[in-house]
C-alpha cells in the first residue's frame, strides 16, 4: 500500500461550549475521533494512521484507544500536535518517510466521511498529485463588509471543502517545507500545494461529511448517527 493518513486532533473546541473537547464527545458510545479512524480503518488503505493531539492529551488518547477501546497499536501513533493546524501536520509528516507514495489528511471531527471517498482520494491523487473532498455550496454567497454587501458570488463556482485532502507525500511535502521558510499561515493544506503553483483536483463528496464544530452541528450529528450514515 505505502499510504499513510493522518487525523488532526490538536483543536481545542472552544466553540461547542461543551465540558469535553469536540473530538472526545461521544455520540453512540463512543468519542468522535474514533467513529472517524474506523472509517480509515476500513478503508484498508493505509500502512500506518497518526493522530495529532495536544501533548497534554497524548496520554489520554492512548489509554482509550489501546486500553479502553482495544485498537491495534502497531498502525496507529499518537503524536503531539502544533500551535497551528497546520504545524500539527508538518510535525506528522516529518515522520512520515520519502518511501511512502500517499498521504490522507483528515479532520477528526468529520466522521460521515465514506469509506469509498477515501478510497477514491487515493486512487485521484496518486493521477493527480493533489485532491480534496469537496461539495458545491448551495445558498447564496455574498461577499460581505462593515455589515454591507460588497457583491453576490456566482454559487456554480463555489466549494465548501471537505477532508480529507490526498496527497503524493514529496509534493505536500515540498509545500509545507516552503511554508515554513516563508513563514506563511495558510487554511488547509490544498492551499499550500495551490501557492506552489500545483493544480489540486476535486472529488465531489457527500454533503453529510460535516465537521463537527458547534452545538448546531452535534445535534445534527447524532440525528445522523441515528440514520446509520
Amino acid at each position: 500500500m505505502n499510504n499513510y493518513a493522518i487525523i488532526t486532533a490538536a483543536g481545542s473546541g472552544q466553540r461547542m461550549n461543551f465540558s469535553k473537547k469536540k473530538q472526545f464527545i461521544e455520540i453512540e458510545g463512543k468519542p468522535i475521533l474514533l467513529h472517524t479512524l474506523d472509517k480509515f480503518i476500513k478503508a484498508q488503505c493505509f500502512d500506518s494512521i497518526i493522530i495529532t493531539c495536544p501533548v497534554s492529551d497524548v496520554g489520554f488518547l492512548e489509554d482509550l484507544l489501546f486500553s479502553k477501546f482495544n485498537y491495534e497499536r502497531n498502525r496507529i501513533s499518537i503524536i503531539p500536535g502544533g500551535k497551528r493546524r497546520q504545524d500539527s501536520v508538518y510535525n506528522a509528516l516529518k515522520i512520515i518517510g520519502e518511501t511512502t507514495e500517499i498521504v490522507a489528511i483528515h479532520d477528526s471531527v468529520r466522521p460521515f466521511v465514506k469509506v469509498s471517498e477515501i478510497v477514491e482520494s487515493i486512487e485521484l491523487a496518486k493521477k493527480y498529485g493533489a485532491v480534496t473532498l469537496a461539495h458545491h455550496v448551495k445558498n447564496t454567497i455574498k461577499q460581505v463588509e462593515n455589515n454591507q454587501v460588497i457583491k453576490t458570488l456566482d454559487r456554480k463556482n463555489l466549494w465548501e471543502i471537505h477532508t480529507p485532502q490526498t496527497f503524493r507525500v514529496k509534493l505536500i511535502k515540498k509545500a509545507h517545507d516552503f511554508a515554513k521558510s516563508k513563514n506563511l499561515s495558510v487554511r488547509d493544506d490544498a492551499e499550500l500545494v495551490e501557492i506552489l503553483g500545483h493544480t489540486v483536483h476535486v472529488i465531489k463528496g457527500s454533503p453529510y461529511n460535516i465537521k463537527i464544530t458547534d452545538p448546531f452541528d452535534l445535534i445534527f450529528a447524532k440525528l445522523l448517527f441515528k440514520k446509520a450514515l
